[in-house]
């Protein structure tokens, strides 16, 4: 990854950070992992035994629909299939909270102690989701530091601001951010390394904007940017985002910035398997 863009992309990830507000001391009814990472797992399970001590009747939700990781899965089976790879087999579709929880799984969570909700399809969905089942209890929801605000600014606005509007209810909660910098999370298991790091850096090209659009709507704009971010954000933004750009030769830009990141995804399957295996075992076990 050029380095402009990565000092681009950490500015904008330290710019919206959050702090953490898990409190040790606090009995919680749910330990809500919200992230298409499976880092929010792999870095949680000491806080998760925390919780357990306090509240043996806790239990670990896990959140995410198909999203981007089906197309991930089914180009790389695709591609271990066409080049004979015995790999092939270890490769079974999976939502993303699915994923989650097979990894909390395998870092002994029991399987009665997780809760699974993969029927969201938007950010929306899944708090309704969240906010439902865990209302009137305590919630400690995990995230890693790239999606928190978004999560945070999200909750905030639809679940304790408009609730009705957005068919959610009062959530009480409080957050534990794993805090990375975007060297940090380019992995292969998370698939931000593919395309060279455009998978990560589609994601800090698109935070101002979408606190700039969303606000109002479906969260609050925390601040406004500073110079340092903003240009930070025009950096990145008319080079990497993707998803959020609008018709005609924005949406053919969009579709050919698709090409690096699934020619890598398509050549690099071994190593989005050997990386998860490694990842899992390096955690801590709960």
């Amino acid at each position: 990854m050029n380095k402009k863009y990565l000092e681009a992309a950490e500015v904008i990830n330290q710019c919206y950070d959050v702090a953490s507000t898990f409190d040790a001391t606090k009995k919680y009814d749910y330990m809500v992992v919200y992230d298409d990472d499976i880092t929010a797992v792999l870095k949680s399970m000491s806080v998760y035994r925390k919780v357990k001590e306090l509240n043996p009747d806790a239990r670990l939700v896990v959140v995410g629909g198909e999203g981007l990781l089906a197309v991930a899965f089914s180009v790389m089976r695709l591609s271990l299939k066409m080049r004979g790879k015995k790999e092939a087999k270890l490769l079974k579709k999976e939502t993303e909270a699915a994923r989650l929880q097979r990894v909390a799984m395998e870092l002994g969570v029991p399987k009665e102690d997780i809760v699974v909700l993969d029927k969201g399809t938007n950010t929306t969905e899944n708090l309704q989701a969240i906010s439902k089942l865990a209302e009137g209890k305590n919630a400690l929801v995990v995230s890693t530091q790239r999606l928190a605000m978004v999560f945070k600014q999200s909750a905030d606005f639809q679940c304790n601001e408009e609730p009705e509007k957005h068919g959610c209810v009062k959530l009480n909660y409080d957050m534990f951010v794993i805090h990375q910098s975007v060297a940090e999370t380019l992995r292969w298991y998370n698939f931000q390394s593919a395309g060279d790091g455009k998978v990560a850096l589609h994601l800090f090209a698109s935070l101002v904007r979408r606190f700039d659009v969303y606000d109002g709507k479906f969260l609050r704009k925390p601040f406004e940017a500073d110079a340092e971010t903003k240009k930070a954000d025009a950096l990145l933004r008319n080079r990497f985002l993707i998803k959020q750009r609008l018709g005609g030769i924005g949406l053919l830009k969009a579709y050919l910035q698709y090409i690096p990141i699934v020619w890598d995804i398509f050549w690099n399957a071994e190593k989005y398997i050997s990386d998860e295996r490694k990842a899992i075992n390096e955690a801590e076990r709960y």
